[in-house]
């Protein structure tokens, strides 16, 4: 069951971002033509870099980011790649998914303990909640307006307890094999919504990147 509610977690959460993105474009135009994606693939791989702008601080922060997301795409592959091909976690797989998750979780740490005053919900963002039903001419106000980037990090940061918790507890015989068994399993559950959502944030961040770094065609 686990393998096939994990099969359409991931395509619902793909099909609904590409569609928000046909709903909702941002970037240059027109947006198919081979010109326009060319720039696009290298606009995207440029949001990678630190900015030169940014202080010694904000660098620091965004390259544990980009350690943490290297992570996280480690862990999504050999964490759900077995699972989704009907084979278990084992062997060299089981070694690097228990390799990264620790660096994971650190840069995840930091991450919150940096980023936590940047996310803080403020004035702007309730003034942006009262007005959502006002009429706009593009764009879309939960995603592209900081609030929904918001809410998935403060998501983020509560659901990476759990995932934490159940991976370490499930390793130590404090609970008996069946209860380390039922922690296996509820990590498992833990990391699907955790993955999900960090895809959903991940797409709303680049968004926001991009819209900031370039100005909106018409």
């Amino acid at each position: 069951m686990f393998r096939w509610i994990s099969m359409i977690g991931f395509a619902a959460v793909f099909a609904g971002m590409i569609l928000h993105h046909l709903i909702f474009p941002c970037g240059y135009k027109p947006r198919f033509t081979v010109d326009s994606l060319i720039r696009k693939k290298v606009h995207l791989l440029t949001l990678l870099f630190p900015e030169q702008k940014r202080r010694l601080p904000g660098k620091i922060r965004k390259l544990i980011f980009l350690l943490g997301l290297l992570s996280f795409c480690v862990l999504l592959l050999t964490g759900f790649g077995p699972v989704l091909f009907g084979h278990r976690l084992e062997g060299y797989w089981l070694m690097i998914h228990a390799t990264f998750a620790p660096v994971f979780i650190g840069c995840a740490t930091m991450v919150v303990l940096l980023g936590a005053a940047e996310y803080t919900f403020n004035r702007k963002d309730a003034d942006a909640i009262q007005h959502r039903f006002c009429r706009r001419k593009d764009g879309c106000w939960l995603a592209d307006s900081g609030i929904g980037a918001k809410a998935g990090f403060w998501l983020l940061a509560a659901l990476s307890l759990p995932v934490t918790l159940t991976m370490v507890l499930s390793m130590l015989p404090l609970f008996g094999t069946e209860g380390q068994e039922w922690l296996f399993h509820l990590h498992r559950w833990c990391a699907l919504f955790f993955v999900l959502t960090a895809i959903v944030e991940l797409y709303m961040l680049i968004r926001m990147d991009v819209l900031k770094d370039m100005k909106p065609q018409h």
